[in-house]
Parts: C-alpha cells; structure tokens; sequence
C-alpha cells in the first residue's frame, strides 16, 4: 500500500490533536483530547509528564485506524515555554512546566537586577520576561536547590516526546528560541546564559533543524501507536512555527502571520535576526526554519477574553458574542485586555485587565467588541514596530479561532488598515506540519510550492474607509493607555504582594 499521508500531532497547553493530511492539504481524520494541568495556589501550572505522553499514544491510535500502514511521516508541533527537569537516569523530578505557571514570579525582581538583560537580549533575541525556562531554572536553582543538583537534563515539550518516541532527546531552533538559553546567531545554547545559570551544554538535548529527518520509528514505538511499515519521524517545528507554515508564511516574502487562539501572534518571515533596541526590547527574535528567522511577538490574551466573557460574565457563546458585536463599535469603551499580564517587556506580568470610559449606555455588546479591539491593538503596535524596524510587510494572513469571527476579523483589518486574509482550515497547526512533512519527504521540490499546493485562501477582509482613521486614532490612545498605567499597574501589584 502507498505510503501517501502525513500524521501530525499538535500538543497544545489544554488540549492535544491529530490528525491524517494527504497532499493536497486535505486533513481526513482528526482526533482532539483536552489536557489535564496540574494547578495549586502557590501558581503550578504543570502537565504530568507520563500522562500527557499517554494522551499522545491515544490520539494517534485513534486517529490512525484504517490509515495504519498510509502513513509516511510523523511530525509534531508543541507549545513553548515547557521545561522538564530529569535526574541522571533520566526520571521527571517535577512535572512539564507550563507557560500558566508562575511560581517564579517569586525571584524575578531578583534577577532583573543580577542578570544583564541586555546582553541577553543580543544573544538571545528574548526580552525580560517571567515565563522563559532560563527563568524557571534560575527559580529552581534559588527555591529549590535540591531539584536542580539533581537536574542532570532538560528538555522542553517537544524533546521530551522525541526522546518518548526514539529514545534520544533532540530539540530544534524555533521551539527553543523561546527559552532564553539559544544563541539565535549560532542557532546553538549559549555558553554566557548557561554560565550564569551554573549549568552545561551537556545537560541540554542536541540543537538540530526543524526539518530534519530524525530516523525510523523503531518497532516498539509503531506497536505502541498502532502503525505498521516503515514510518519516519521529523523534528517539526513549535505550534506557533507550525501554525505560521499552515496559514501560508512561506508562500513569498513579507508575509503577516497572525494566529489568534487563546494567545495570539503577529510574527513576519525574515532573512536575518532583527532585534528592537535594548532600551525597549519590544518584540522577541525566535528562528523559523529554512534560513529564515520569526520576529514579532506573543500574546497572552486573546481568545481567553472571549472566554472570560463567557464563562465569568455573559454565560454567552463564542458564536453568540460575535453576533451581538456584529453591529456596534466599543463607543470609546477601551479594554486593555492583560488578564493574565502580557509578554510586552515595559509592563511584564504587573499588568491586568482595564475597562476604561465606562459610561451607563454601555452594555455587554459594547465590553465583547472592545475586548475584540483591545487585542488587535496589540496586534498592530507589534506591526508597528516591525514596520519602524524596517521589515517590509506586503500582506497579512490570519487564522486560528478568532479568524471564524467575520466581525473580529472585520475589525482587525480595519485597526490594521491593511487586507487581512483569512485561511481556508480550521487546523494550521496540523496543516504547517504537513507540509513539513511532504516536503521533507520530497512530495514537493521546495516549501513555497507546497504551500501553494496545499494553502487555500478562504476570504479576504478590507478595511472599510470610514473606519481606518478613525481606528488610528483610538489605536493611538490604547498605547497611550499602556504606557501611563505602568505606573498604577506596579503600584497595584504591590498592594496585592502587602495583602491589606
């Protein structure tokens, strides 16, 4: 039988998919579990380890029947920020550390002033934030000394299932540009970071590309998920990479990517590692793949707003909340939607959540369509200040969940001011790996003719005239916003730290 179809797993924070891809880019089984995290009050935010390497074997067994001896290639996307500690005999001493957690949030002002952060910033294209694992392990090393003398090895979301799968841990370049521990220069860990940290290169997998063929899945490992023949496992890339590839980032150059789940991105394709000045470290400078690098930025909250509103204020759904947006602006509502802080270096994990110029007439239509603008706000200041930093941007696509909102979407080309094309698939994550996959296995001669092959543009979003200026000016007054509540945000993080 032909070996015709891709299988690629996407192991997200809540929730893990899979699915069957053939070459033209159609997914033809698709199979999504959540994911159970281990939370406490003191901030752990955890995935168990073993169980969520169980999940993935359930997914794939599910997923394949009746495709078991189709499938070519095994490639996975994982989320960012993940860390695993494990002793010498290679045995979990806590369990995957999550983006959620913020337990070291207790020794970040501490390393804010010990660690030149500029000079990190140059080598590692990653701003001062709380949630990188350079942070973690500065945390483990400082609160937990016992865990991290026994830390022999470290490995992120993605090593871990590779070293699950083969056997041996390997990692790659864009997962890892979100550690603050890779040179993003030499695409390898940077020995100034690991000496600050008192740790080794030897304690870390192996840096190899995205696109890179790892081997045969050995024969325990195809029992165990349920294939037969020979089938190959590449490295892949991390979601937000794998996502980015599935909404067309490599169909030609300049091209936007804007991914709105629960958090968001607005990341563009580049040549070379561009990096904001030290001063401000506005955006993060993760490697891509292909000779290409990724510069942009993150975004906490995005679709959690929506899910705020549902769950804690409106008991409406997704659907519905877009329904009642359809035909109202915010009338000068602002929402700063930083829930649970943002990754914007100058207010950090202090910020939260503002409802500014509330006034009697507004109601949960007004709240819904500011929420929607408050994130695309933050979409364009990453636009913004690529655009100052040189990086020509011709196009934007868009996708994720918030792309089947007509009304968000709506909205965000008009803050933009610029078309906004949204993808014809509702899985870019598993899409992006695909086409990893079918080119590394030579389907396709190159990854923009696979892109081509395999990406369909569903609709075209244009900014209405009327509302372009009008937007720029209330875009203008959002950062001004952000800028002068840093203030009351470090004052009001303070308060809570003094409990009355």
């Amino acid at each position: 039988m032909e070996k015709d179809l891709v299988l690629a797993v996407d192991l997200g924070t809540t929730n893990i998919k899979s699915g069957i891809i053939d070459k033209e880019g159609r997914i033809l089984a698709l199979i999504q579990k959540e994911l159970p995290l281990e939370k406490d009050s003191f901030g752990k935010a955890e995935h168990n380890p073993e169980t969520i390497f169980n999940i993935f074997v359930e997914v794939v067994r599910e997923v394949v029947k009746g495709f078991e001896e189709r499938i070519s290639i095994l490639i996975t996307s994982s989320y960012m920020f993940g860390l695993l500690p494990l002793d010498k005999n290679k045995r979990p001493l806590t369990g995957i550390i999550t983006l959620l957690d913020t337990r070291s949030r207790e020794v970040f002002d501490n390393l804010l002033k010990e660690a030149d952060f500029k000079e990190i910033y140059k080598r590692t294209g990653c701003p001062p934030l709380l949630y990188y694992p350079f942070v973690r392990i500065y945390w483990l090393k400082k609160k937990h000394k016992d865990i991290f003398d026994s830390a022999k090895y470290y490995l992120g979301s993605k090593s871990f299932l590779i070293y699950k799968l083969l056997g041996e841990a390997y990692t790659e370049p864009s997962i890892d540009s979100s550690t603050q521990l890779l040179n993003i220069h030499t695409l390898n860990w940077d020995p100034y970071v690991l000496d600050f940290l008192g740790i080794k290169e030897e304690n870390l997998p192996p840096v190899v590309s995205g696109d890179k063929i790892l081997g045969k899945l050995p024969k325990e490992t195809l029992d165990l998920l349920g294939l037969k023949g020979d089938v190959l496992l590449g490295v892949g890339l991390y979601d937000g990479g794998a996502v980015g590839t599935g909404i067309g980032a490599l169909a030609g150059d300049g091209i936007g990517i804007i991914n709105i789940g629960t958090t968001a991105m607005f990341r563009v394709p580049y040549p070379k590692a561009i990096f904001d000045d030290t001063e401000k470290m506005r955006i993060q400078v993760p490697y891509f793949f292909d000779n290409k690098w990724f510069p942009g930025g993150g975004i906490n909250n995005a679709g959690i707003i929506l899910k705020w509103f549902r769950d804690n204020m409106f008991n409406m759904s997704y659907e519905e909340q877009t329904n009642i947006a359809k035909d109202v602006d915010s009338d000068d509502l602002f929402f700063l939607p930083y829930l649970t802080g943002e990754r914007n270096p100058d207010i950090g994990s202090i910020a939260s959540g503002v409802l500014f110029g509330l006034r009697p007439h507004h109601n949960k239509a007004h709240i819904i369509k500011a929420g929607m603008e408050g994130i695309s706000y933050i979409i364009r200041m990453l636009y913004e200040t690529l655009k100052e930093l040189g990086v020509e941007i011709k196009e934007v696509r868009a996708g994720g969940g918030g792309a089947r909102s007509d009304t968000w979407m709506q909205t965000l080309s008009n803050i933009m001011g610029m078309d906004v094309a949204v993808v014809d698939t509702d899985e870019p994550a598993l899409l992006g790996s695909a086409i990893l996959g079918f080119t590394m296995i030579g389907e396709y001669s190159s990854y923009r003719s696979t892109t081509e092959k395999m990406v369909r543009i569903k609709k075209v979003y244009k900014p209405e005239e009327e509302k372009i200026e009008y937007y720029k000016k209330r875009f203008d007054f959002f950062v001004y916003l952000t800028k002068n509540l840093k203030e009351a945000f470090s004052i009001h993080t303070q308060l809570k730290k003094g409990g009355s």
